[in-house]
């Protein structure tokens, strides 16, 4: 009789047989060490088997056979709210020394983000749960991660989940390594007083070290709660402030200019529409200026009076009257501190020096009054009724400026980089208050020092002046209109003076350096010493992997012994365009025996181009960019003389049949009698073969020229009164004049034809009688 055991009881059983004695031979050994791993992988294999019918989504295999997954698995199961599963995450854990604090974390991590639960829940859990007796044991390890993981969760106007967020930090003693300056327990402290008083508040925002926490404030201040927020105000820092913090006078100041432009819902219902609503507006303000240091004053008065908003809103007239009322405030505000024996300008609760006393205050106010005057002057007048945007937008900034120094000179050099006449920054100049140490021409400098800042690649000034060239002609433009009028306040000297370094840095690109120049050389007359500087940039822009001095190109011989020195290199087509560029960079060859003869560099050019490019290896149509070569030069300074082009056409009709079309082309466009001739004298010589082989670029330039009676008797004539008739209304040509000019010339026949062909008669029907008829009828 046979009977079955059941293979996990057997295996216990062994397993405790043999782990009651220790002294087995080395081969049973091995066996047992054998019977253990396979006895763990199957105790693994039976727990996976189990977490998978948990329906959580466990590989049995990567369960049984890797640490790390094993690991996430457990701390994974911690995230549930079924007790039965959170047991077997416990359980799991002790059995693979999963740490518990790992556990117990990971659990409240899962309460604060993904649970659902309400914050008095959260509370609840961990405290039945006591995860916070073993989290509390490793501080550091718990603000890291919760600061990491969990604070990034909550919402910043969830003031009570925060609030229960730093009561954790605090009672864990986090406190050595938190990296704010504001610690858990404060947090702690101004979360409760703000719960009651701020419904609606940025919490994370208001303590987030890079933000002014009195922006953040502002939109939930009231007359209700102002007070009692002012007082948590010292807890919050100043950003970039070197560990000022906020002061009671500071949240009452951005409170103020929140009731001035919005109201209250207890002091101001309803808010301002008119000049009238805003000065009443201004007097409720007025009675919580005692609350304010100086500084802090100003600072609401200037919001009030020197804003955007204030610009647009307010009349000049309201905001005066502000002014006026303010300063008679502050007046019997300084006259009491003095009683007191104080001067307003000492220490501020939480707050270093308020940075300004009363009279300070007073004497600002002063110049904001006197300011406001000056927008009645004709200058600005101009600016606000201008119908260009630009202008208008002068008036605003100079609006705003309250003639402080450094606002209008930003102005004065916005201007200025814009183009504007030099007499108009002067009176802008002239009008503003106060002694501001400016004249034209240092504005002027400031600007030409931006915009060669900008040239030299520094980003900053790139922002502002992305086309830093166009600024800097504008600028010399305005500084030779000035010139030109008998203005000497700028010159060229001065600004000369202010490029030469720029123009001369030699690790700076050659490309803006030569631009700079030419705006310079375009406006004004260069000294020697430039236009060598110039000649010598230009050079160098072309020839880049050349060494090349100013001695190489001081004058017109050097340039020339250069030029020969760098074409007797030359091979490939790319060797020939780089000088083309080189010449035109250069001003032109002026002495007679060069330029009018053979040696001009365009024809010597010329003769090495059709000397060393040909082969069937070169693809270019040369006798085209020859063509193209001169006909970039007829609209410059380098336009060749008709010597020159004789020669080129020589060297062409010389060099190849092919070459004749293009020949011809830079002749008949010369209009030059000579050429012409030569041109007519080549044509009448064509055979048929060549004749039918004449583009319409050629064909158009030969009618251009008046050559149609010259060609009559060639075998181009067929092709060219062709042309004319299929193409004259885009060339324009009058075909009854020309058939009288053939007419004149003893050409009655093909006067005729022409004619029957303009007026539409079938070529057919044409007759010698019937062509002499038209020319009886019609001419």
């Amino acid at each position: 009789m046979r009977t079955e055991a059941d293979p996990k009881e057997l295996i216990r059983l062994v397993t405790q047989h043999v782990s009651a004695y220790s002294s087995w031979p080395e081969d049973l050994k091995k066996l047992i060490g054998q019977l253990q791993v396979y006895n763990e992988r199957l105790t693994d294999f039976t727990q996976a088997q189990l977490l998978q019918g948990l329906g959580r989504g466990v590989d049995v295999q990567r369960f049984s056979s890797d640490s790390d997954y094993k690991k996430e698995t457990i701390l994974g199961l911690t995230e549930t709210l079924d007790d039965s599963v959170y047991r077997i995450a416990l359980s799991l854990a002790k059995r693979y020394s999963v740490p518990l604090w790992e556990v117990y974390m990971t659990h409240l991590e899962f309460l604060f983000t993904d649970s659902g639960f309400s914050t008095k829940d959260i509370e609840s859990r961990s405290e039945s749960l006591r995860l916070f007796d073993t989290l509390k044991t490793d501080p550091q390890a718990f603000y890291s991660h919760m600061t990491k993981y969990v604070l990034p969760t909550v919402e910043g106007t969830d003031l009570g989940r925060l609030l229960y967020y730093y009561t954790l930090l605090d009672a864990a003693g986090c406190e050595p390594h938190v990296t704010t300056t504001i610690k858990p327990d404060s947090h702690v402290k101004m979360l409760k007083k703000l719960r009651a008083v701020a419904n609606g508040l940025d919490y994370r925002k208001l303590t987030d070290e890079s933000l002014d926490p009195l922006v953040t404030l502002q939109s939930v201040l009231t007359s209700q709660n102002v007070l009692s927020i002012s007082k948590l105000a010292n807890r919050l820092p100043v950003p970039g402030g070197g560990g000022a913090t906020v002061s009671p006078s500071a949240v009452h100041s951005v409170w103020l200019q929140k009731l001035f432009w919005k109201g209250d819902p207890q002091l101001l219902k309803r808010p301002p529409q008119s000049d009238p609503d805003y000065l009443h507006a201004y007097d409720t303000c007025a009675k919580y200026l005692d609350r304010l240091v100086p500084a802090d004053a100003v600072h609401l008065l200037d919001n009030i009076t020197f804003s955007s908003d204030a610009a647009k809103i307010l009349s000049i007239q309201a905001r005066s009257e502000v002014i006026k009322r303010a300063t008679k405030g502050l007046r019997q505000l300084a006259e009491k501190s003095r009683k007191r024996g104080g001067d307003g300008g000492g220490e501020h609760e939480g707050m270093g020096p308020a940075g300004m006393t009363f009279d300070e205050a007073l004497a600002h106010l002063q110049q904001s009054q006197a300011h406001l005057d000056t927008l009645s002057h004709d200058i600005i007048l101009s600016f606000r009724d201008s119908q260009q945007e630009q202008l208008q937008s002068y008036s605003r900034l100079y609006d705003l400026s309250r003639s402080e120094r450094s606002k209008v000179h930003e102005l004065a050099v916005t201007m200025a980089t814009d183009g504007q006449p030099l007499e108009c920054i002067g009176k802008l100049l002239c009008v503003a208050v106060g002694p501001l140490d400016l004249s034209v021409k240092t504005v002027l400098h400031d600007g030409v020092a931006r915009v060669v800042a900008a040239l030299s690649g520094d980003p900053d000034a790139l922002t502002n002046y992305s086309q830093p060239l166009r600024v800097l002609e504008a600028m010399v433009t305005t500084v030779h209109n000035n010139v030109q009028s008998g203005d000497s306040t700028v010159t060229s000297d001065d600004l000369l003076a202010w490029l030469r370094p720029f123009c001369g840095d030699s690790s700076l690109p050659v490309r803006p350096r030569i631009d700079v120049l030419q705006i310079l050389e375009s406006n004004f007359s260069l000294r020697d010493s430039d236009v060598r500087l110039l000649l010598l940039y230009r050079t160098q822009a072309v020839l880049k992997d050349r060494e090349v001095w100013i001695e190489d190109v001081e004058n017109e011989d050097k340039r020339y012994s250069l030029f020969l020195e760098l074409l007797d290199a030359a091979q490939k087509w790319e060797d020939f365009q780089l000088l083309m560029l080189l010449l035109q960079a250069w001003p032109p060859m002026l002495k007679e025996e060069v330029s009018v003869s053979e040696r001009n560099p365009w024809v010597v050019l010329t003769s090495a181009l059709l000397t060393r490019c040909q082969g069937s290896e070169v693809k270019l149509d040369l006798g085209q960019q020859i063509v193209a070569m001169v006909r970039t030069l007829y609209n410059t300074k380098h336009k060749p003389p008709v010597q020159c082009i004789r020669h080129i056409a020589t060297l062409l009709l010389q060099n190849q049949p092919s070459l004749q079309q293009p020949a011809l082309k830079l002749m008949a466009e010369t209009g030059d009698e000579e050429l012409l001739q030569l041109t007519l004298d080549q044509i009448n010589s064509m055979t048929p073969d060549t004749a039918s082989s004449s583009d319409a670029e050629l064909l158009s330039l030969l009618l251009d020229a008046g050559l149609l009676v010259g060609c009559v008797s060639s075998a181009l004539y067929p092709l060219l009164s062709s042309h004319m008739l299929s193409h004259q209304q885009e060339g324009g040509w009058d075909v009854e004049k020309a058939a009288a000019e053939l007419m004149a010339a003893g050409h009655r026949p093909e006067a005729g034809s022409l004619l029957l062909a303009h007026r539409g008669t079938h070529q057919g029907q044409f007759t010698f009688n019937s062509a002499l008829a038209v020319l009886r009828k019609w001419l």
